[in-house]
């Protein structure tokens, strides 16, 4: 009768962390969410908001989005999607520059949208990497 009562509180535990894991992946939505919409507003925000620089709080959002939003399955596509958009990105304004008022929308929102989505591909890299070694394995800390 024992075995059983532990077995149970063992099994509360389990669902009150994945409960917070599931918790903190919300947190992830809503900070993606964030991230663009600011990226897509930079361009009528003011280059400060309340002291915070606008690249600083798209850096911290892209954090937790690397950090809470992207799971070990999707960090390879991930990756590929920010290397693709870091490398074309400049090029590919100079397919646009021929639709006039795109092309400055464009050249101001790139670089807040590289900001945000380079440092979530850098939290993804650097775990893609712990995961390759086994690192994160051995501090208990991967996300499946």
């Amino acid at each position: 009768m024992v075995i059983a009562v532990i077995n149970q509180s063992n099994l509360f535990k389990e669902a009150s962390v994945l409960y917070s894991m599931e918790r903190l992946h919300e947190y992830g939505k809503w900070a993606f969410l964030g991230g663009v919409l600011i990226t897509l507003l930079s361009t009528v925000l003011p280059a400060t908001l309340g002291g915070v620089s606008l690249m600083t709080l798209l850096l911290l959002l892209g954090l937790l989005v690397g950090w809470l939003n992207v799971s070990r399955d999707n960090s390879v596509t991930f990756l590929l999607g920010v290397l693709v958009l870091l490398s074309v990105g400049s090029g590919a304004l100079e397919a646009v520059s021929r639709f006039g008022p795109v092309y400055g929308y464009l050249t101001a929102v790139l670089p807040n949208f590289v900001t945000f989505v380079g440092a979530a591909g850098l939290v993804v890299a650097i775990r893609a990497v712990l995961n390759t070694n086994e690192g994160l394995g051995l501090l208990k800390m991967r996300r499946k």
